[in-house]
């Protein structure tokens, strides 16, 4: 039986009437554009194009509709006007806070450091794409190390190898997500299971931004995540289907809000406090377990 005491969902529940189908490409060189996610404006439905561009959408009236990839802007439409294409725009602004330099890897230093074993709270998706970030400050002790190297991140799976995305995003003057600093997908694949998924990040050249920035992890609502398992509802024994996409992302303990952000319905938010939850978390806000490795 799949635990859920453990994990922090998004759920939904909606009648659908009704299915949106189109390909998304790209309206410069017309190619398909995958792992795009998906909502309805202040709702919780949603759904990501698969790695073809190709997506469904169940809805019960007419929707705006929320579209949103790296790399790409980020497009508002009413749902009668989705044909079986739709289109977005690269985006064109220069990527600032990206700084390219040789780079001698010989020094380095970890960041974020957690130990697998004490973890046991997560980050889980039911049925709707979101994201949620954790911002890294940016240190004097980093100078000698600034180029980032590797990214850990405690995940869990009930699939063989589930895939989620990685957006690397600056801060604004809100201390929200905003501006990417590398504007291509990066693709983590979580082996079922606890694990640590490591992604090698170093080929990318990317220094720490001077104002900081968010590791964001954006859960894919595709087939191959895909997980159906049966519950029981306290003081009940009736079995209950439900389904999840996998991986869970495991979270730390924090006393504050303040590094933690989540993205649905189109806007970016704080974390909640944990309620209801052990000792450890409980009155606490949840940190997603990310290590991070600088070099120099």
């Amino acid at each position: 039986m799949k635990k859920l005491l453990a994990i922090t969902f998004l759920l939904i529940s909606n009648l659908s009437f009704c299915q949106l189908k189109s390909v998304i490409i790209n309206s410069e060189t017309k190619e398909n554009i995958p792992y795009v996610n998906i909502w309805v404006e202040n709702e919780n439905i949603g759904t990501t194009s698969n790695e073809k561009g190709e997506f469904k959408l169940e809805i019960d009236s007419t929707k705006i509709i929320l579209f949103s990839a790296i790399g790409f802007e980020t497009i508002k439409i009413s749902s009668d006007l989705i044909k079986e294409t739709l289109e977005l725009k690269p985006i064109t602004t220069e990527l600032d806070e990206v700084i390219i330099s040789s780079k001698k890897s010989t020094q380095e230093l970890i960041i974020g450091e957690f130990k697998k074993s004490k973890i046991n709270h997560y980050f889980g998706c039911g049925i709707k794409p979101w994201i949620t970030a954790r911002f890294f400050e940016y240190k004097d002790k980093y100078d000698n190390t600034p180029f980032l190297k590797k990214i850990r991140i405690l995940t869990k799976s009930d699939v063989k190898d589930s895939k989620f995305n990685i957006r690397l995003y600056g801060v604004n003057e809100n201390g929200e997500p905003e501006n990417y600093i590398y504007d291509q997908n990066i693709l983590g694949i979580a082996k079922k299971g606890k694990k640590t998924t490591e992604i090698d990040i170093s080929e990318l050249n990317i220094e720490f931004p001077d104002n900081g920035f968010f590791i964001a992890i954006e859960w894919l609502i595709i087939e191959n995540n895909k997980y159906e398992y049966k519950y029981t509802m306290e003081g009940s024994r009736k079995k209950l289907e439900g389904i999840s996409y996998e991986p869970a992302i495991g979270t730390v303990p924090a006393e504050t809000d303040e590094n933690s952000w989540i993205y649905n319905q189109g806007k970016w938010r704080k974390v909640w406090k944990n309620v209801g939850t052990s000792k450890k978390y409980k009155d606490k806000y949840s940190l997603m377990a990310i290590e991070l490795t600088l070099t120099n």
